[in-house]
């Protein structure tokens, strides 16, 4: 599609990346390829919220972001994101497998401290099926799963609240052949549905596989 989905102008971050400017279309699968270094994963970072910025300004959907707004106030806009480090910012270990399927969406289960259990259940079954997760149980804990399935878990959670852009960072990163194709085939069939995606990655060939177009960062810079 030619409507633009998210516009990013002149984003800064003093010592970090400088003066970045991009467009994202709706279904769209965007690569912002570079060493490490280069300030792809604070660039992303800071779209989202996790990271403050110095100037520049972010459109979602036309509609003005708020200046360093925080990931709560981006999630509510309809954008989502799968960190680098899975094991420390994309689950917690000593949760099950269902709890981390669920993290992100736990606001549309129920109001306070009271939660649909009929709902959860009945939307981790589907994740579970619609991206071939191999678990035994629900209630296992998560790091049961091979690298792979747990991706796929953390990938399930952020699709569970609905978003219309995604920002992947490194998302085949520990993982093995056969996960990398069932996360790129997930990648493509959220595109197929008109759900945005940002991947980093210093994979090369994996953004020429998977990508429409691929931006390069360097010192900070597209």
């Amino acid at each position: 599609s030619d409507e633009i989905v998210l516009k990013v102008e002149n984003l800064t971050s003093k010592g970090r990346f400088h003066d970045v400017s991009f467009e994202l279309k709706k279904g769209e699968v965007l690569g912002i390829a570079g060493m490490l270094g280069s300030g792809r994963t604070e660039l992303l970072n800071a779209v989202f919220g996790g990271e403050s910025y110095d100037s520049g300004n972010i459109e979602l959907f036309g509609e003005k972001m708020k200046k360093n707004a925080g990931p709560e106030y981006m999630k509510k806009k309809g954008l989502g994101m799968i960190q680098e480090d899975r094991q420390r910012q994309g689950i917690v270990k000593n949760h099950t497998i269902k709890q981390n399927m669920m993290r992100a969406c736990i606001y549309k289960l129920g109001k306070g401290l009271f939660v649909d259990r009929k709902m959860e259940d009945g939307m981790a079954k589907k994740r579970v099926e619609d991206l071939q997760i191999k678990i035994a149980s629900l209630n296992d804990p998560i790091t049961s799963l091979s690298g792979g399935n747990m991706q796929k878990v953390v990938v399930a959670n952020w699709l569970n609240t609905e978003p219309k852009v995604m920002f992947l960072d490194e998302p085949s990163k520990g993982i093995d052949v056969n996960a990398k194709q069932q996360i790129f085939e997930i990648m493509w069939n959220m595109a197929r549905n008109g759900i945005s995606s940002v991947v980093v990655s210093t994979e090369l060939e994996e953004l020429l596989a998977i990508c429409h177009r691929i931006l390069i960062m360097r010192d900070g810079k597209i």
